[in-house]
């Protein structure tokens, strides 16, 4: 039985993700991206998003977020995000040392999602010498609360930063779930909504360790290996990431994952609801649960062996995260849904 809804993070790595990496470990390969394995990817890229796209194997989401955003700013730069994104709140400052003199502006918005009225109160003057230009504005697909933008918000976002000369770009780390959970394809949640970068994640769908940046113009990717390179993020083994991706969306296991873990959060939001009377606080539409439960229903669950992260926000108060992933199974949930149960109503 698992008990573990830390994080997808935590789960075990596919095993078709570990064959596909081991298997290529048995042979001779030319380093730092010049292989053929690698080369492949921007086809199979292509076919996924219909279109042209120039693909960047990065061992975390970090360094791709923060790479792809100074690809894009200048050290005069203002990123706009949500206050609750990761690059904000999670990455250490990793976008401002990538680019020093560039600074991430944290913009409210309802359920971990910017707004255009948000965005347009954050601007800034582009042409005052005492203030950063706002060049990038930050999608996390899906949010920090597990929300999704459709197709169209995106586009309205999208319009707006086009507007006003920002470039877009997409934290996909969850992006397979926001798929999994839309009627909109990859091209539409993407490049035909303005998106101009999107760092792409398999690490949360069962790679060991795999993401990809993927630019939808390949004249805004230039230099950008000499970039991974003075960072540090230019492996000579770069085909050990290249492969993991190859199975992951090569054979749609991405969407495979992503729609199991989706199921299983959405089994237990049904489960909470109808069973106990307990709703989410936000909308679960990935694989993601936000509770409000007070530290003793928190600890009581602790005690009796569940792990799950607690989130502080200045708006919302303490939430319970429960993650979901590809591999929770449904009697993992149930066990968990009826904890919850009991443990809310023996503190009341």
């Amino acid at each position: 039985m698992i008990s573990d809804f830390r994080s997808d993070n935590v789960a075990p790595p596919r095993a078709e993700f570990l064959d596909a990496a081991l298997h290529n470990c048995a042979g001779w390969m030319d380093a730092y991206g010049e292989d053929g394995i690698t080369a492949a990817l921007e086809d199979m890229f292509a076919g996924i998003f219909e279109h042209d796209v120039a693909a960047f194997p990065i061992l975390t989401g970090t360094a791709a977020n923060a790479l792809a955003l100074a690809q894009l700013s200048d050290r005069f730069g203002q990123i706009l995000c949500h206050r609750s994104s990761h690059i904000y709140l999670d990455e250490c400052g990793a976008v401002e040392f990538n680019n020093p003199g560039v600074r991430l502006k944290p913009i409210d918005g309802d359920a971990g999602k910017l707004d255009v009225a948000h965005c347009m109160r954050a601007l800034g003057a582009s042409d005052d010498v005492h203030q950063l230009r706002s060049t990038a504005l930050s999608i996390s697909q899906a949010t920090e609360t597990g929300t999704c933008y459709s197709a169209g918000e995106v586009q309205g976002l999208a319009a707006f930063a086009r507007k006003h000369g920002m470039a877009v770009h997409m934290d996909g780390t969850r992006f397979g779930n926001v798929v999994a959970a839309s009627e909109a394809s990859p091209a539409e949640l993407t490049w035909r909504s303005g998106v101009d970068v999107l760092c792409l994640g398999a690490t949360k769908s069962g790679a060991i360790g795999a993401e990809v940046v993927l630019f939808f113009d390949r004249d805004q990717a230039r230099d950008f290996r000499r970039l991974m390179k003075r960072s540090g993020h230019l492996p000579s083994r770069i085909w050990f990431l290249a492969a993991q991706l190859q199975a992951c969306f090569q054979e749609d296991l991405w969407l495979d994952s992503a729609r199991h873990s989706n199921a299983m959060a959405a089994r237990l939001r049904t489960a909470l609801e109808t069973s106990y009377g307990i709703v989410p606080h936000h909308p679960v539409q990935t694989n993601m649960v936000f509770l409000r439960l007070d530290r003793a229903t928190c600890d009581r669950l602790r005690g009796q062996g569940f792990s799950f992260y607690t989130v502080e926000d200045e708006k919302d108060g303490m939430l319970a995260r429960l993650v979901t992933s590809h591999a929770t199974q449904a009697s993992d949930v149930d066990h968990l849904a009826e904890a919850i149960g009991r443990a809310v109503r023996d503190t009341i």
